[in-house]
């Protein structure tokens, strides 16, 4: 019976743990897809696409940690979107800063992006 048990405890965790690398990996194909977009429509330099992964995974860090700290209660679901809404807004800010265009037409762009990126 000890053998069954620990047999399925193993399986149970095994498929957890791929299922996570799952996931990982599918959100970092989705930045790949973003950051290939965005050479494409913008002529972007190799040094400004490092900086725009840079600011994907920043954003992405932050997002995470309101994200875990909205479910340990430690800030209400109002202060939660506030703070991602900041996040968002830094982010697009420095995108446009970036691409040397108005954050309206970015805005445009992650709309039409992410629709295909996903």
């Amino acid at each position: 019976m000890k053998k069954i048990i620990t047999l399925v405890v193993i399986m149970l965790v095994s498929f957890t743990a791929m299922a996570q690398k799952k996931k990982a990996k599918a959100n970092n194909n989705n930045d790949d897809c973003y950051i290939e977009a965005a050479t494409a429509t913008y002529n972007l330099t190799d040094e400004n696409v490092v900086k725009l992964n840079d600011l994907l995974a920043e954003r992405s860090e932050q997002r995470t940690s309101i994200k875990k700290k909205a479910r340990k209660s430690e800030i209400t679901k109002e202060e939660a979107k506030t703070e991602s809404k900041a996040v968002n807004q830094s982010y697009f800010k420095s995108f446009a800063d970036l691409t040397g265009k108005s954050k309206k037409e970015i805005m445009i762009f992650e709309k039409e992006t992410r629709k295909t990126c996903r």
